[in-house]
């Protein structure tokens, strides 16, 4: 595999990530706040999830990186969210959470 595809395959997995924390979290009624509030995750690393970006700026473009959730993160948030954590990193499954 070569590097260039890694790098897609890993940019789609967390930008399918985002989706699927937003969809999880709509399907539950919950605000950004109050699922940080709930996982202890502050608002702005939910919103970073969500739009599947870091805080570090590419050097060449000063553009967010792609997202980067810890598995710890993934872990709390599949909990939090009554979601299986497969269902969260694997990019081949639906957006629509399970059971909604």
């Amino acid at each position: 595999m070569t590097e260039r595809r890694v790098a897609r395959d890993y940019e789609r997995a967390a930008q399918m990530l985002g989706l699927k924390v937003r969809a999880a979290r709509e399907a539950r009624g919950l605000s950004q706040d109050e699922l940080a509030s709930r996982t202890g995750i502050s608002r702005n690393q939910v919103q970073n999830i969500e739009h599947s970006r870091n805080n570090a700026r590419d050097a060449t473009t000063g553009r967010p990186g792609p997202g980067n959730a810890r598995l710890d993160t993934i872990f709390i948030l599949a909990e939090v969210l009554g979601v299986e954590v497969a269902y969260l990193v694997d990019p081949s499954r639906p957006v629509t959470p399970p059971g909604t």
